[in-house]
């Protein structure tokens, strides 16, 4: 009897608290609010949140970087982003939420080589607590520069002007080697074994199909840039930052200079450096300057419009609406021959 009154008592107030919501609901205009649902990311896209089901969750800091994991894994775990597409990996901070959401990961994945400044902390203190954690600068032969040894990266030969700019003061150095990995589809090639093992691990399934048909994507995608590069009368390119490295040694290009001269975004260019890259720039006749995410865009325009050629933006560090990575790489090629064609 206690049980039935009481049940009773709580449908009653259950319906007064409807009656006022509903009353409620009707002042001002008379109009209803209705909230629709967001819609479901599509399948096979990294998402931002993890999703509340019983499946592993992968993090994975950009999203470049998560798309080739979201691929591999497809529906066998969930894959969740970190950093949100747009902004900039180099100097991302992450909230209280980001650091939970990885400490919780059934696995991380990360760029390593120092790109994820704002999570190299984060990523350690897990990996030091005995979470799992793949760097994918571990698993491929790093590039090399001049920054390795602390020397200053001038783009002339006027010393002087770079006398008073020493390297370690500043935040040019970048002592890991250079983390634009993701930039050569040969590059990413090279670690895709070690990543599905890793990931087959944690989604606790073998994925070896999965990187098998990877594989012979990226493997294609490498040949048709390769055609499209070759096709150019020459390829010179002055980018945002220290960022094409990787892509100029697969495909034959030539990197006449940076923006920043800096292989992160976090460092700035004095005017001597400024200065001295145009006079490379027009003593190699470039026909485009690009730029990208962390360079300003006044500072590319001025220089294009001094030269008398195109600033082309181009989106390097992340996604931005492509479907997948060879959608994304396939469009900065494009880009890259249509400005220098």
């Amino acid at each position: 009897m206690i049980k039935n009154k009481a049940s009773k008592t709580v449908r009653n107030f259950v319906a007064l608290a409807l009656a006022f919501g509903l009353l409620a609901g009707c002042g001002g205009s008379g109009d209803t609010e209705i909230k629709s649902e967001p819609s479901p990311e599509p399948a096979g896209e990294p998402t931002n949140e993890p999703v509340a089901e019983n499946r592993p969750v992968i993090v994975v800091t950009y999203s470049v970087l998560g798309d080739i994991v979201s691929q591999l894994v497809g529906d066998n775990a969930t894959v969740t982003v970190v950093i949100p597409d747009g902004q900039d990996p180099h100097d991302f901070q992450p909230s209280a939420k980001d650091v939970e959401t990885m400490n919780n990961a059934a696995l991380v994945v990360s760029n390593g080589l120092d790109f994820e400044e704002g999570l190299e902390e984060v990523i350690e203190n897990i990996a030091d607590s005995g979470g799992e954690v793949f760097m994918v600068g571990d698993h491929v032969t790093v590039r090399k520069t001049e920054e390795e040894d602390g020397h200053s990266h001038s783009h002339g030969d006027d010393d002087d002007e770079d006398a008073d700019h020493a390297e370690g003061e500043d935040g040019h150095g970048h002592g890991a080697g250079d983390p634009h990995l993701w930039l050569s589809p040969a590059t990413m090639l090279e670690m895709l074994p070690a990543l599905s093992k890793a990931l087959s691990a944690a989604a606790g399934t073998d994925l070896s199909e999965a990187e098998k048909v990877l594989t012979t994507e990226l493997e294609e995608l490498d040949k048709q840039i390769t055609t499209i590069i070759n096709g150019l009368d020459g390829c010179k390119l002055v980018s945002g930052h220290d960022e094409m490295g990787y892509f100029a040694d697969r495909y034959g290009c030539e990197v006449i200079g940076a923006i920043i001269p800096s292989l992160t975004t976090t460092s700035e260019a004095t005017a001597g450096e400024l200065a001295d890259l145009k006079k490379l720039a027009q003593k190699n006749k470039v026909k485009a300057i690009f730029t990208g995410l962390g360079t300003s865009p006044d500072i590319a325009n001025q220089i294009a419009s001094e030269l008398g050629v195109k600033a082309v933006t181009l989106s390097t560090h992340y996604l931005d609406g492509a479907t997948n990575y060879q959608e994304f790489i396939l469009r900065m090629v494009q880009q890259i021959a249509e400005a220098l064609g």
